[in-house]
């Protein structure tokens, strides 16, 4: 069952986690290793599309030498 981009990053670094145990376990059926593996990898691309849209989002203040605080975007650094 894939994970809906909704769901808090959180969650899906944990059902990700799960997933690799159960990969990992000797019992899990091909079948379902494959189901689990597809899962997986839209996870992936949900965490790494939300993390790169958080990164935009992300500034920093710097405090300027006339004592002025200013927004840089963390790609600025």
């Amino acid at each position: 069952m894939a994970k809906k981009k909704t769901e808090r990053f959180e969650d899906q670094v944990k059902r990700l986690n799960e997933i690799v145990e159960a990969l990992d376990a000797e019992e899990t059926v091909l079948d379902e290793s494959m189901k689990l593996y597809e899962e997986g990898i839209e996870i992936v691309e949900n965490c790494v599309t939300y993390l790169a849209d958080t990164r935009k989002r992300i500034s920093i203040l710097q405090k300027r030498s006339d004592g002025v605080f200013e927004k840089l975007d963390i790609d600025d650094e």
